[in-house]
């Protein structure tokens, strides 16, 4: 079996979607995912406001819980 769960919801991929759209004003964000039955993970990511950088992580593994790390 490969590393893609069949049975899991697929992401949401795009500009928009799962990172910022090229005309956006970002910053970069520090977040940790968790999903379950996974490590955690601690990823940087562009986005423009705190709200946008969780709902990037949420669209890019849709079962995962996602926190801003200050």
């Amino acid at each position: 079996m490969s590393w893609l769960d069949y049975e899991a919801p697929l992401p949401i991929l795009g500009p928009g979607k799962s990172r910022p759209k090229p005309t956006e004003h970002v910053r970069l964000y520090r977040v940790r995912v968790t999903i379950p039955d996974k490590p955690k993970m601690k990823i940087t990511l562009l986005a423009p406001n705190r709200g946008k950088a969780i709902f990037y992580c949420q669209n890019r593994w849709p079962n995962c819980t996602a926190e801003i790390i200050e």
